[in-house]
Protein backbone atom coordinates (compact mmCIF):
# COMPACT_ATOMS: atom_id res chain seq x y z
CA UNK A 1 0.00 0.00 0.00
CA UNK A 2 1.38 3.40 -0.97
CA UNK A 3 2.22 5.84 1.78
CA UNK A 4 2.04 9.55 1.22
CA UNK A 5 4.88 11.33 3.02
CA UNK A 6 4.24 14.66 4.72
CA UNK A 7 7.57 16.44 5.08
CA UNK A 8 7.79 18.82 8.05
CA UNK A 9 10.55 20.95 6.43
CA UNK A 10 8.32 21.39 3.39
CA UNK A 11 5.38 22.35 5.59
CA UNK A 12 7.57 24.84 7.48
CA UNK A 13 8.70 26.41 4.20
CA UNK A 14 5.14 26.52 2.86
CA UNK A 15 3.46 28.10 5.87
CA UNK A 16 6.41 30.37 6.61
CA UNK A 17 6.33 31.81 3.09
CA UNK A 18 2.54 32.20 3.21
CA UNK A 19 2.73 34.07 6.52
CA UNK A 20 5.58 36.28 5.29
CA UNK A 21 3.83 37.16 2.03
CA UNK A 22 0.58 37.99 3.85
CA UNK A 23 2.44 40.22 6.32
CA UNK A 24 4.17 42.06 3.46
CA UNK A 25 0.87 42.37 1.58
CA UNK A 26 -0.81 43.96 4.62
CA UNK A 27 2.07 46.44 4.74
CA UNK A 28 2.04 47.44 1.06
CA UNK A 29 -1.74 48.01 0.96
CA UNK A 30 -1.53 50.29 4.00
CA UNK A 31 -3.18 48.09 6.63
CA UNK A 32 -0.14 47.87 8.91
CA UNK A 33 0.44 51.61 9.14
CA UNK A 34 -3.28 52.41 9.50
CA UNK A 35 -3.82 49.79 12.19
CA UNK A 36 -0.83 50.96 14.22
CA UNK A 37 -3.02 53.72 15.61
CA UNK A 38 -5.32 51.18 17.28
CA UNK A 39 -4.07 49.83 20.61
CA UNK A 40 -4.55 46.20 21.62
CA UNK A 41 -2.72 46.36 24.96
CA UNK A 42 -1.55 49.80 26.06
CA UNK A 43 2.21 50.31 25.65
CA UNK A 44 2.62 46.64 24.72
CA UNK A 45 1.21 45.97 21.26
CA UNK A 46 -0.87 47.75 18.64
CA UNK A 47 -3.16 46.25 16.04
CA UNK A 48 -0.53 46.86 13.34
CA UNK A 49 2.09 44.91 15.33
CA UNK A 50 -0.47 42.22 16.06
CA UNK A 51 -0.74 41.39 12.34
CA UNK A 52 2.84 40.06 12.42
CA UNK A 53 2.28 38.20 15.68
CA UNK A 54 -0.99 36.60 14.58
CA UNK A 55 0.18 35.33 11.18
CA UNK A 56 3.40 33.87 12.56
CA UNK A 57 1.53 32.13 15.39
CA UNK A 58 -0.89 30.63 12.86
CA UNK A 59 2.02 29.47 10.68
CA UNK A 60 3.69 27.64 13.56
CA UNK A 61 0.36 26.19 14.68
CA UNK A 62 -0.39 24.92 11.15
CA UNK A 63 3.01 23.26 10.75
CA UNK A 64 2.65 21.26 13.96
CA UNK A 65 -0.97 20.30 13.42
CA UNK A 66 -1.18 16.49 13.58
CA UNK A 67 -1.81 14.80 10.25
CA UNK A 68 -3.57 11.47 9.81
CA UNK A 69 -1.40 8.40 10.43
CA UNK A 70 -2.02 4.89 9.02
CA UNK A 71 -5.48 3.64 9.87
CA UNK A 72 -7.79 5.79 11.95
CA UNK A 73 -5.13 6.87 14.45
CA UNK A 74 -4.82 10.65 14.83
CA UNK A 75 -2.30 11.76 17.48
CA UNK A 76 -3.60 14.32 19.95
CA UNK A 77 -0.13 15.76 20.54
CA UNK A 78 2.55 17.03 18.21
CA UNK A 79 5.98 15.49 18.39
CA UNK A 80 8.87 17.70 19.61
CA UNK A 81 10.44 17.95 16.10
CA UNK A 82 7.25 19.63 14.92
CA UNK A 83 7.82 22.46 17.41
CA UNK A 84 11.28 23.06 15.96
CA UNK A 85 9.83 23.22 12.47
CA UNK A 86 7.15 25.59 13.72
CA UNK A 87 9.99 27.84 14.85
CA UNK A 88 11.54 27.44 11.39
CA UNK A 89 8.28 28.63 9.79
CA UNK A 90 8.44 31.69 12.05
CA UNK A 91 12.03 32.36 11.01
CA UNK A 92 11.08 32.18 7.33
CA UNK A 93 8.15 34.57 7.86
CA UNK A 94 10.44 36.98 9.72
CA UNK A 95 13.09 36.80 6.98
CA UNK A 96 10.52 37.53 4.25
CA UNK A 97 9.30 40.56 6.22
CA UNK A 98 12.85 41.74 6.90
CA UNK A 99 13.76 41.31 3.22
CA UNK A 100 10.86 43.58 2.33
CA UNK A 101 12.19 46.21 4.75
CA UNK A 102 15.67 45.97 3.21
CA UNK A 103 14.28 46.44 -0.31
CA UNK A 104 11.91 49.24 0.77
CA UNK A 105 14.78 51.04 2.54
CA UNK A 106 17.07 50.77 -0.51
CA UNK A 107 14.59 51.41 -3.33
CA UNK A 108 11.85 54.04 -3.51
CA UNK A 109 8.87 51.70 -3.82
CA UNK A 110 6.43 54.53 -3.31
CA UNK A 111 6.56 55.28 -7.03
CA UNK A 112 4.56 52.06 -7.49
CA UNK A 113 3.23 51.26 -4.00
CA UNK A 114 2.00 54.54 -2.51
CA UNK A 115 1.49 53.05 0.96
CA UNK A 116 5.17 52.13 1.37
CA UNK A 117 6.28 55.28 3.16
CA UNK A 118 9.27 56.02 5.35
CA UNK A 119 6.86 56.15 8.28
CA UNK A 120 5.82 52.56 7.54
CA UNK A 121 9.46 51.42 7.39
CA UNK A 122 10.21 53.14 10.71
CA UNK A 123 7.19 51.54 12.37
CA UNK A 124 8.00 48.06 11.07
CA UNK A 125 11.61 48.55 12.20
CA UNK A 126 10.32 49.56 15.64
CA UNK A 127 12.24 52.81 15.51
CA UNK A 128 15.62 51.12 14.98
CA UNK A 129 17.72 50.29 11.95
CA UNK A 130 16.74 47.77 9.29
CA UNK A 131 19.62 45.55 10.46
CA UNK A 132 18.26 45.43 14.01
CA UNK A 133 14.78 44.75 12.62
CA UNK A 134 16.22 41.77 10.72
CA UNK A 135 17.53 40.25 13.96
CA UNK A 136 14.38 41.15 15.89
CA UNK A 137 12.00 39.65 13.32
CA UNK A 138 14.07 36.49 12.90
CA UNK A 139 14.33 35.82 16.63
CA UNK A 140 10.80 36.97 17.32
CA UNK A 141 9.44 34.90 14.43
CA UNK A 142 11.23 31.79 15.75
CA UNK A 143 9.81 32.34 19.22
CA UNK A 144 6.26 32.98 17.98
CA UNK A 145 6.37 30.01 15.59
CA UNK A 146 7.56 27.75 18.40
CA UNK A 147 4.77 29.01 20.68
CA UNK A 148 2.15 28.36 18.02
CA UNK A 149 3.50 24.85 17.41
CA UNK A 150 3.79 24.13 21.14
CA UNK A 151 0.04 24.44 21.54
CA UNK A 152 -0.21 20.93 20.07
CA UNK A 153 1.85 19.58 22.97
CA UNK A 154 -1.04 20.46 25.29
CA UNK A 155 -4.14 18.44 25.84
CA UNK A 156 -7.14 19.45 23.75
CA UNK A 157 -9.02 21.16 26.59
CA UNK A 158 -6.01 23.20 27.69
CA UNK A 159 -5.16 24.11 24.07
CA UNK A 160 -8.70 25.25 23.29
CA UNK A 161 -8.85 27.19 26.56
CA UNK A 162 -5.74 29.20 25.67
CA UNK A 163 -6.91 29.87 22.12
CA UNK A 164 -10.39 31.00 23.24
CA UNK A 165 -8.94 33.23 25.95
CA UNK A 166 -6.45 34.78 23.51
CA UNK A 167 -9.10 35.49 20.85
CA UNK A 168 -11.55 36.86 23.43
CA UNK A 169 -8.92 39.25 24.78
CA UNK A 170 -8.28 40.61 21.28
CA UNK A 171 -12.00 41.01 20.56
CA UNK A 172 -12.55 42.63 23.95
CA UNK A 173 -9.87 45.18 23.12
CA UNK A 174 -11.25 45.84 19.64
CA UNK A 175 -14.72 46.31 21.14
CA UNK A 176 -13.48 49.07 23.46
CA UNK A 177 -15.56 51.82 21.75
CA UNK A 178 -18.74 49.87 22.57
CA UNK A 179 -17.80 48.18 25.84
CA UNK A 180 -16.17 51.13 27.58
CA UNK A 181 -19.28 53.40 27.69
CA UNK A 182 -21.44 50.50 28.89
CA UNK A 183 -19.04 49.41 31.63
CA UNK A 184 -18.33 53.02 32.64
CA UNK A 185 -22.03 53.70 33.20
CA UNK A 186 -22.50 50.47 35.14
CA UNK A 187 -19.40 50.84 37.29
CA UNK A 188 -20.11 54.47 38.14
CA UNK A 189 -23.16 53.29 40.03
CA UNK A 190 -20.84 51.45 42.42
CA UNK A 191 -18.26 54.28 42.31
CA UNK A 192 -15.69 52.43 40.21
CA UNK A 193 -13.91 53.45 37.02
CA UNK A 194 -12.73 51.54 33.96
CA UNK A 195 -9.23 53.02 33.76
CA UNK A 196 -7.79 49.81 35.20
CA UNK A 197 -9.43 47.85 32.36
CA UNK A 198 -9.23 50.18 29.35
CA UNK A 199 -6.48 52.69 28.64
CA UNK A 200 -5.21 54.42 25.51
CA UNK A 201 -7.96 53.14 23.20
CA UNK A 202 -7.49 49.48 24.15
CA UNK A 203 -6.93 47.23 27.13
CA UNK A 204 -4.51 48.19 29.87
CA UNK A 205 -1.90 45.62 30.85
CA UNK A 206 -3.83 44.71 33.99
CA UNK A 207 -7.07 44.61 32.01
CA UNK A 208 -5.58 42.26 29.41
CA UNK A 209 -4.43 39.85 32.14
CA UNK A 210 -7.83 40.01 33.87
CA UNK A 211 -9.78 39.36 30.65
CA UNK A 212 -7.47 36.53 29.58
CA UNK A 213 -7.49 34.75 32.94
CA UNK A 214 -11.22 35.23 33.50
CA UNK A 215 -12.10 33.90 30.04
CA UNK A 216 -9.73 30.93 30.45
CA UNK A 217 -11.21 29.98 33.83
CA UNK A 218 -14.81 30.31 32.64
CA UNK A 219 -14.21 28.29 29.48
CA UNK A 220 -12.15 25.58 31.23
CA UNK A 221 -14.65 24.98 34.00
CA UNK A 222 -17.57 25.16 31.60
CA UNK A 223 -16.01 22.45 29.45
CA UNK A 224 -15.44 20.45 32.61
CA UNK A 225 -18.85 20.95 34.24
CA UNK A 226 -20.99 22.20 31.38
CA UNK A 227 -22.04 18.73 30.25
CA UNK A 228 -23.24 17.89 33.76
CA UNK A 229 -25.20 21.15 33.94
CA UNK A 230 -26.82 20.57 30.54
CA UNK A 231 -27.69 17.03 31.61
CA UNK A 232 -29.48 18.32 34.69
CA UNK A 233 -31.40 20.83 32.61
CA UNK A 234 -32.41 18.11 30.15
CA UNK A 235 -33.74 16.02 33.05
CA UNK A 236 -36.13 18.79 34.07
CA UNK A 237 -39.78 18.58 32.97
CA UNK A 238 -40.59 20.24 29.67
CA UNK A 239 -42.60 22.95 31.39
CA UNK A 240 -39.62 24.00 33.54
CA UNK A 241 -37.23 23.98 30.57
CA UNK A 242 -39.67 26.14 28.63
CA UNK A 243 -39.85 28.52 31.58
CA UNK A 244 -36.05 28.78 31.67
CA UNK A 245 -35.93 29.59 27.95
CA UNK A 246 -38.67 32.21 28.30
CA UNK A 247 -36.90 33.74 31.31
CA UNK A 248 -33.62 33.98 29.38
CA UNK A 249 -35.38 35.67 26.45
CA UNK A 250 -37.12 38.14 28.80
CA UNK A 251 -33.80 39.05 30.45
CA UNK A 252 -32.17 39.56 27.05
CA UNK A 253 -35.02 41.79 25.85
CA UNK A 254 -34.89 43.78 29.11
CA UNK A 255 -31.16 44.34 28.62
CA UNK A 256 -31.66 45.45 25.01
CA UNK A 257 -34.38 47.88 26.08
CA UNK A 258 -32.10 49.38 28.74
CA UNK A 259 -29.04 49.45 26.48
CA UNK A 260 -29.53 52.98 25.01
CA UNK A 261 -29.18 54.39 28.52
CA UNK A 262 -25.63 53.04 28.56
CA UNK A 263 -24.60 54.24 25.08
CA UNK A 264 -23.70 57.44 23.30
CA UNK A 265 -25.70 58.63 20.29
CA UNK A 266 -23.00 57.35 17.93
CA UNK A 267 -23.12 53.83 19.37
CA UNK A 268 -26.92 53.85 19.30
CA UNK A 269 -26.73 54.76 15.62
CA UNK A 270 -24.27 51.92 14.99
CA UNK A 271 -26.62 49.46 16.67
CA UNK A 272 -29.49 50.85 14.58
CA UNK A 273 -27.52 50.16 11.40
CA UNK A 274 -26.76 46.64 12.64
CA UNK A 275 -30.49 46.17 13.29
CA UNK A 276 -31.33 47.16 9.71
CA UNK A 277 -28.89 44.57 8.38
CA UNK A 278 -30.29 41.95 10.77
CA UNK A 279 -33.77 42.52 9.28
CA UNK A 280 -32.32 42.29 5.75
CA UNK A 281 -30.36 39.17 6.73
CA UNK A 282 -33.40 37.46 8.23
CA UNK A 283 -35.40 38.22 5.08
CA UNK A 284 -32.70 36.90 2.75
CA UNK A 285 -32.19 33.95 5.09
CA UNK A 286 -35.73 32.82 4.29
CA UNK A 287 -35.01 32.96 0.56
CA UNK A 288 -31.55 31.33 0.70
CA UNK A 289 -31.27 29.54 4.04
CA UNK A 290 -34.78 28.06 4.13
CA UNK A 291 -35.82 27.75 0.49
CA UNK A 292 -32.36 27.42 -1.11
CA UNK A 293 -32.95 30.17 -3.72
CA UNK A 294 -29.70 32.07 -4.33
CA UNK A 295 -30.78 35.70 -4.67
CA UNK A 296 -28.08 38.28 -5.48
CA UNK A 297 -30.49 41.13 -6.19
CA UNK A 298 -31.99 41.44 -2.73
CA UNK A 299 -31.07 45.13 -2.54
CA UNK A 300 -34.03 45.74 -4.87
CA UNK A 301 -36.45 45.12 -1.98
CA UNK A 302 -34.57 47.54 0.24
CA UNK A 303 -35.00 50.10 -2.53
CA UNK A 304 -38.70 49.27 -2.92
CA UNK A 305 -39.33 49.81 0.79
CA UNK A 306 -37.36 53.06 0.88
CA UNK A 307 -38.78 54.63 -2.27
CA UNK A 308 -42.38 53.60 -1.59
CA UNK A 309 -42.17 55.09 1.90
CA UNK A 310 -40.56 58.25 0.52
CA UNK A 311 -43.25 58.71 -2.14
CA UNK A 312 -46.08 58.23 0.34
CA UNK A 313 -44.90 60.42 3.24
CA UNK A 314 -42.47 62.95 1.72
CA UNK A 315 -43.43 66.61 2.00
CA UNK A 316 -41.36 67.53 -1.07
CA UNK A 317 -42.52 64.93 -3.58
CA UNK A 318 -44.39 66.18 -6.70
CA UNK A 319 -47.38 63.94 -5.90
CA UNK A 320 -47.81 65.65 -2.49
CA UNK A 321 -49.47 62.57 -0.99
CA UNK A 322 -48.11 63.15 2.54
CA UNK A 323 -49.72 60.05 4.00
CA UNK A 324 -49.53 59.14 7.63
CA UNK A 325 -46.47 57.02 8.37
CA UNK A 326 -48.60 54.29 9.93
CA UNK A 327 -50.84 54.10 6.87
CA UNK A 328 -47.84 53.81 4.56
CA UNK A 329 -46.40 50.70 6.26
CA UNK A 330 -48.96 48.12 5.03
CA UNK A 331 -49.02 49.68 1.56
CA UNK A 332 -45.23 49.54 1.33
CA UNK A 333 -45.15 45.89 2.41
CA UNK A 334 -47.93 45.03 -0.07
CA UNK A 335 -46.05 46.73 -2.93
CA UNK A 336 -42.90 44.78 -2.01
CA UNK A 337 -44.82 41.49 -1.97
CA UNK A 338 -46.23 42.18 -5.43
CA UNK A 339 -42.79 43.05 -6.81
CA UNK A 340 -41.32 39.97 -5.11
CA UNK A 341 -43.85 37.77 -6.88
CA UNK A 342 -43.16 39.58 -10.18
CA UNK A 343 -39.44 38.88 -9.78
CA UNK A 344 -40.00 35.29 -8.69
CA UNK A 345 -42.44 34.33 -11.45
CA UNK A 346 -39.96 34.44 -14.39
CA UNK A 347 -37.32 32.41 -12.53
CA UNK A 348 -39.44 29.55 -11.21
CA UNK A 349 -37.58 26.93 -13.24
CA UNK A 350 -34.11 28.26 -12.49
CA UNK A 351 -31.86 27.31 -9.59
CA UNK A 352 -28.26 27.53 -8.48
CA UNK A 353 -25.90 29.74 -10.46
CA UNK A 354 -28.51 30.49 -13.13
CA UNK A 355 -30.92 31.86 -10.53
CA UNK A 356 -28.11 33.94 -8.99
CA UNK A 357 -27.26 35.53 -12.36
CA UNK A 358 -30.89 36.37 -13.13
CA UNK A 359 -31.59 37.89 -9.70
CA UNK A 360 -28.35 39.85 -9.98
CA UNK A 361 -29.73 41.24 -13.23
CA UNK A 362 -33.00 42.19 -11.54
CA UNK A 363 -31.07 44.10 -8.87
CA UNK A 364 -29.19 46.06 -11.53
CA UNK A 365 -32.42 46.70 -13.45
CA UNK A 366 -33.92 48.21 -10.30
CA UNK A 367 -30.92 50.50 -9.86
CA UNK A 368 -30.97 51.64 -13.48
CA UNK A 369 -34.73 52.33 -13.35
CA UNK A 370 -34.23 54.47 -10.24
CA UNK A 371 -31.65 56.73 -11.92
CA UNK A 372 -33.35 56.82 -15.32
CA UNK A 373 -35.03 59.91 -16.78
CA UNK A 374 -38.12 57.80 -17.45
CA UNK A 375 -38.77 57.27 -13.73
CA UNK A 376 -37.43 60.64 -12.62
CA UNK A 377 -40.86 62.31 -12.11
CA UNK A 378 -41.73 59.58 -9.60
CA UNK A 379 -38.41 58.45 -8.11
CA UNK A 380 -36.43 61.68 -8.34
CA UNK A 381 -33.57 60.29 -10.43
CA UNK A 382 -30.06 61.07 -9.18
CA UNK A 383 -31.43 63.90 -7.01
CA UNK A 384 -33.43 61.42 -4.95
CA UNK A 385 -36.40 62.23 -2.72
CA UNK A 386 -36.06 64.64 0.19
CA UNK A 387 -38.32 65.82 2.97
CA UNK A 388 -39.20 62.43 4.47
CA UNK A 389 -41.04 63.12 7.71
CA UNK A 390 -40.19 61.30 10.90
CA UNK A 391 -42.96 59.10 12.33
CA UNK A 392 -44.59 60.45 15.45
CA UNK A 393 -46.52 59.04 18.38
CA UNK A 394 -48.38 62.04 19.72
CA UNK A 395 -45.77 64.74 20.20
CA UNK A 396 -42.89 62.22 20.21
CA UNK A 397 -40.95 62.11 16.92
CA UNK A 398 -38.92 58.97 16.12
CA UNK A 399 -35.85 60.30 14.36
CA UNK A 400 -32.89 60.56 16.75
CA UNK A 401 -30.73 57.40 17.13
CA UNK A 402 -31.97 56.41 20.61
CA UNK A 403 -35.68 56.48 19.71
CA UNK A 404 -35.08 54.89 16.31
CA UNK A 405 -33.13 52.13 18.07
CA UNK A 406 -36.25 51.08 19.97
CA UNK A 407 -38.38 51.02 16.82
CA UNK A 408 -35.78 48.95 14.95
CA UNK A 409 -35.39 46.61 17.95
CA UNK A 410 -39.14 45.93 18.01
CA UNK A 411 -39.07 45.09 14.30
CA UNK A 412 -36.01 42.85 14.72
CA UNK A 413 -37.79 40.90 17.45
CA UNK A 414 -40.94 40.66 15.32
CA UNK A 415 -39.07 39.50 12.21
CA UNK A 416 -37.05 36.99 14.29
CA UNK A 417 -40.30 35.62 15.77
CA UNK A 418 -41.77 35.25 12.26
CA UNK A 419 -38.64 33.45 11.08
CA UNK A 420 -38.70 31.06 14.05
CA UNK A 421 -42.36 30.22 13.52
CA UNK A 422 -41.85 29.72 9.79
CA UNK A 423 -38.89 27.40 10.35
CA UNK A 424 -40.97 25.15 12.62
CA UNK A 425 -44.09 25.25 10.44
CA UNK A 426 -45.26 23.11 7.55
CA UNK A 427 -44.15 25.87 5.19
CA UNK A 428 -40.62 25.80 6.62
CA UNK A 429 -40.41 22.03 6.26
CA UNK A 430 -41.60 22.30 2.67
CA UNK A 431 -38.92 24.92 1.96
CA UNK A 432 -36.26 22.67 3.48
CA UNK A 433 -37.39 19.73 1.36
CA UNK A 434 -37.38 21.94 -1.73
CA UNK A 435 -33.88 23.20 -0.89
CA UNK A 436 -32.50 19.67 -0.63
CA UNK A 437 -34.08 18.23 -3.80
CA UNK A 438 -36.83 19.88 -5.81
CA UNK A 439 -37.74 16.76 -7.75
CA UNK A 440 -38.17 14.62 -4.65
CA UNK A 441 -40.12 17.41 -2.93
CA UNK A 442 -42.44 17.73 -5.92
CA UNK A 443 -42.93 13.96 -5.99
CA UNK A 444 -44.04 14.17 -2.34
CA UNK A 445 -46.81 16.60 -3.27
CA UNK A 446 -45.10 19.92 -2.49
CA UNK A 447 -46.07 22.71 -4.88
CA UNK A 448 -42.64 23.96 -5.97
CA UNK A 449 -44.07 26.97 -7.82
CA UNK A 450 -46.26 28.05 -4.94
CA UNK A 451 -43.58 27.73 -2.28
CA UNK A 452 -40.96 29.50 -4.39
CA UNK A 453 -43.29 32.45 -4.90
CA UNK A 454 -44.11 32.42 -1.19
CA UNK A 455 -40.38 32.53 -0.34
CA UNK A 456 -39.76 35.47 -2.68
CA UNK A 457 -42.83 37.31 -1.37
CA UNK A 458 -41.90 36.75 2.30
CA UNK A 459 -38.29 37.80 1.75
CA UNK A 460 -39.44 40.89 -0.14
CA UNK A 461 -41.84 41.88 2.65
CA UNK A 462 -39.15 41.62 5.32
CA UNK A 463 -36.59 43.42 3.16
CA UNK A 464 -39.04 46.29 2.61
CA UNK A 465 -39.39 46.75 6.39
CA UNK A 466 -35.68 47.49 6.55
CA UNK A 467 -36.15 49.92 3.65
CA UNK A 468 -38.86 51.77 5.58
CA UNK A 469 -36.52 52.41 8.49
CA UNK A 470 -33.66 53.24 6.15
CA UNK A 471 -35.69 56.07 4.61
CA UNK A 472 -36.81 57.34 8.01
CA UNK A 473 -33.29 57.22 9.43
CA UNK A 474 -31.75 59.32 6.65
CA UNK A 475 -34.73 61.57 5.96
CA UNK A 476 -33.98 61.21 2.25
CA UNK A 477 -33.48 58.52 -0.38
CA UNK A 478 -30.79 58.49 -3.09
CA UNK A 479 -30.07 55.93 -5.78
CA UNK A 480 -26.42 55.39 -4.82
CA UNK A 481 -27.54 53.77 -1.56
CA UNK A 482 -28.83 50.69 -3.42
CA UNK A 483 -25.87 49.21 -5.29
CA UNK A 484 -24.92 45.56 -5.60
CA UNK A 485 -22.52 45.72 -2.66
CA UNK A 486 -25.50 45.86 -0.25
CA UNK A 487 -26.71 42.48 -1.52
CA UNK A 488 -23.19 41.08 -1.22
CA UNK A 489 -22.90 42.35 2.36
CA UNK A 490 -26.20 40.76 3.38
CA UNK A 491 -25.26 37.47 1.71
CA UNK A 492 -21.84 37.57 3.39
CA UNK A 493 -23.28 37.99 6.88
CA UNK A 494 -25.62 35.03 6.30
CA UNK A 495 -22.74 32.82 5.16
CA UNK A 496 -20.55 33.99 8.04
CA UNK A 497 -23.20 33.41 10.68
CA UNK A 498 -24.65 30.22 9.22
CA UNK A 499 -27.36 29.80 6.60
CA UNK A 500 -30.73 28.97 8.09
CA UNK A 501 -29.62 30.12 11.56
CA UNK A 502 -31.29 33.14 13.17
CA UNK A 503 -28.58 33.59 15.87
CA UNK A 504 -26.04 33.19 13.06
CA UNK A 505 -27.57 36.09 11.09
CA UNK A 506 -27.41 38.29 14.20
CA UNK A 507 -23.79 37.33 14.90
CA UNK A 508 -22.83 37.88 11.25
CA UNK A 509 -24.39 41.36 11.26
CA UNK A 510 -22.45 42.37 14.37
CA UNK A 511 -19.15 41.05 12.96
CA UNK A 512 -19.43 42.37 9.39
CA UNK A 513 -21.42 45.58 10.01
CA UNK A 514 -21.05 46.58 13.66
CA UNK A 515 -17.35 45.90 14.15
CA UNK A 516 -16.16 47.86 11.05
CA UNK A 517 -18.33 50.81 12.13
CA UNK A 518 -16.72 50.75 15.56
CA UNK A 519 -13.26 50.39 14.06
CA UNK A 520 -12.92 53.18 11.54
CA UNK A 521 -9.46 51.85 10.66
CA UNK A 522 -11.22 49.01 8.82
CA UNK A 523 -13.22 51.32 6.55
CA UNK A 524 -10.86 51.25 3.56
CA UNK A 525 -10.18 47.53 3.86
CA UNK A 526 -13.68 46.25 4.57
CA UNK A 527 -14.05 44.25 1.35
CA UNK A 528 -10.56 42.80 1.67
CA UNK A 529 -11.30 41.65 5.21
CA UNK A 530 -14.70 40.31 4.12
CA UNK A 531 -13.03 38.16 1.49
CA UNK A 532 -10.35 36.87 3.85
CA UNK A 533 -12.92 36.00 6.53
CA UNK A 534 -15.17 34.17 4.07
CA UNK A 535 -12.30 32.19 2.54
CA UNK A 536 -11.08 31.15 6.01
CA UNK A 537 -14.61 30.28 7.04
CA UNK A 538 -15.23 28.10 4.00
CA UNK A 539 -11.98 26.23 4.67
CA UNK A 540 -12.27 25.70 8.43
CA UNK A 541 -15.94 26.13 9.38
CA UNK A 542 -18.18 25.91 6.32
CA UNK A 543 -21.37 25.68 8.38
CA UNK A 544 -20.85 29.20 9.81
CA UNK A 545 -20.17 30.69 13.24
CA UNK A 546 -23.51 29.68 14.78
CA UNK A 547 -24.98 27.12 12.38
CA UNK A 548 -28.45 25.66 12.63
CA UNK A 549 -28.53 22.09 13.92
CA UNK A 550 -29.97 20.87 10.63
CA UNK A 551 -27.30 22.57 8.51
CA UNK A 552 -24.46 21.36 10.74
CA UNK A 553 -25.73 17.80 10.68
CA UNK A 554 -26.16 17.85 6.89
CA UNK A 555 -22.62 19.10 6.25
CA UNK A 556 -20.90 16.69 8.62
CA UNK A 557 -22.93 13.70 7.43
CA UNK A 558 -22.05 14.60 3.84
CA UNK A 559 -18.34 14.85 4.69
CA UNK A 560 -18.51 11.50 6.51
CA UNK A 561 -20.18 9.84 3.52
CA UNK A 562 -17.55 11.27 1.13
CA UNK A 563 -14.71 9.98 3.33
CA UNK A 564 -16.29 6.51 3.50
CA UNK A 565 -16.73 6.48 -0.28
CA UNK A 566 -13.08 7.46 -0.82
CA UNK A 567 -11.95 4.69 1.56
CA UNK A 568 -14.01 2.08 -0.30
CA UNK A 569 -12.95 3.34 -3.74
CA UNK A 570 -9.26 3.45 -2.91
CA UNK A 571 -9.06 0.34 -0.80
CA UNK A 572 -8.42 2.36 2.32
CA UNK A 573 -6.76 5.25 0.51
CA UNK A 574 -3.25 6.52 1.01
CA UNK A 575 -1.63 6.48 4.42
CA UNK A 576 0.04 9.79 5.21
CA UNK A 577 3.16 9.60 7.35
CA UNK A 578 4.88 12.58 8.96
CA UNK A 579 8.59 12.68 8.24
CA UNK A 580 11.30 15.13 9.23
CA UNK A 581 13.20 14.89 5.97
Amino acid sequence: MDKKKISLPRLALKFGLIAGVVIVYCAVVGMTERFTGRTIVNEVISLGDFLFVAFVLVAGYSVAKPRALPGDLVPDRARPPAVAYGALAGVIAGLVTALFLVVANSVNLRLVLVSVTQSLIDKMSYGGSVRSALVFMTVGGALLGAIGASLWLLRERARNTLIIAFVTTILFSLGEPLLRPILTTLLLKVRLTTTWLFFGGGLSRVGAVVVFVTTALIYYFWKQRGGEFRGRVQELPERQRKGIRIGAVVLLIAFLLYLPNLLTSFLAEVLGTVGLYIILGLGLNIVIGYAGLLDLGYVAFLAVGSYTTAILISTRHPFELEWSYWMSIPVTILVAIVIGIMIGAPVLRLRGDYLAIVTLGFGEIARIIVISDWARPVLGGAQGILGIRAPAIGDLEIRDPEKLYYAILICVLLVAFISIRLAASRVGRAWNAMREDEQVAEAMGISIIGYKLLAFATGAALGSISGIFFAIKLGSVFSNSFNIIVSINVLALIILGGMGSIPGVIAGAFVLVGLPDLLREFADFRLLIYGAILVALMLFKPEGLIPSKRRKRELHERESEEEQYEDRAGGGGTEPVITTS
